[in-house]
């Protein structure tokens, strides 16, 4: 089983300033998983579902956007995480989905 105790450091003070949920499962294998919103109008909106898994063989972790018809991912090391995060979400709340 991984140890997440270096990815969490990053991940939710991150997550915490875009006021984000980050669900946490501590099993094998660990999951940290998120549902990105953003606010259009007065209301939010759904921009997609991100998660994170790994390290890989270098020691990587793979940050995942999906949405219907759409899908990144994006490996980094911890050092390069939250850089990573960031630009998947930016990514995803770019992205005209009410059209």
């Amino acid at each position: 089983m991984s140890d997440f105790r270096s990815v969490d450091a990053v991940l939710m003070p991150w997550a915490q300033r875009h006021e984000l949920h980050v669900y946490a499962r501590d099993r094998d294998p660990p999951l940290r998983s998120i549902i990105a919103y953003y606010w259009r109008g007065s209301r939010h909106e759904s921009a997609g579902h991100m998660w994170l898994d790994g390290p890989d063989a270098s020691g990587r972790f793979t940050v995942h956007g999906a949405a219907p018809g759409w899908h990144i991912d994006k490996a980094a090391p911890v050092d390069d995480l939250e850089s990573t995060l960031e630009a998947v979400y930016q990514t995803m709340v770019a992205r005209p989905t009410w059209d």
